[in-house]
């Protein structure tokens, strides 16, 4: 889940619950939240955890509601601040994740690349490839898999694809536009990212 899903006013009862369980580590009662916002009734209380639960930020159990853990969930991490002339600046309570990275990570797929398959030096040790199968235009980078070899190519006039082919009896197969590639190392994006502060 990102930030971007939430209202302001979710946001704040967010960060409100994160912080108090933080401090007290205990879960706010219904009255300390209302005298909080100042709401009138604890009905509006329910709204925004109901609200929150729905968009998986909270799980209800036979105990009443819980913070879920983000990170472990969905694979992210906390932006800590951001870097502008040589300070650390606080962040908003913003996470990193691969939809971060990636914004249009649902049309992404990630192919797994065994140890015994061979890889140009591009992708170095790279354990996968992220790809998109969508319609790729003329021009575009493609990751290429002839025989057991693993490579980019580039799609030319009319479709034609243009790539190094090793094997004479092997055609090559596209497995779709490039989109970047993980390993040990972290993970590579197909195109540098825009020249903004860098956040850490």
């Amino acid at each position: 889940m990102s930030r971007r899903q939430l209202t302001q006013k979710q946001l704040s009862f967010l960060e409100y619950l994160r912080g108090h369980v933080d401090q007290h580590k205990v879960w706010p009662t219904y009255r300390e939240i209302a005298d909080h916002f100042e709401y009138r009734s604890p009905n509006s209380v329910t709204q925004n955890l109901q609200a929150l639960s729905r968009k998986g930020f909270l799980q209800r159990s036979k105990n009443g509601y819980a913070l879920i853990e983000q990170a472990a969930r969905e694979g992210s991490v906390r932006v800590r601040g951001t870097l502008r002339s040589g300070r650390i600046e606080p962040a908003p309570s913003d996470r990193l994740s691969l939809t971060t990275l990636f914004p249009d990570v649902a049309a992404l797929q990630a192919v797994e690349l065994s140890a015994g398959t061979d890889r140009t030096a591009e992708f170095g040790d790279a354990r996968y490839v992220f790809v998109d199968e969508g319609d790729v235009p003329e021009g575009e980078t493609v990751v290429v898999v002839d025989g057991n070899r693993v490579s980019l190519g580039r799609v030319g006039p009319g479709g034609a694809l243009e790539a190094d082919h090793d094997h004479e009896h092997v055609e090559p197969q596209v497995l779709g536009r490039y989109a970047g590639h993980a390993g040990p190392y972290g993970i590579v994006r197909a195109t540098a990212p825009r020249t903004e502060p860098v956040e850490i």
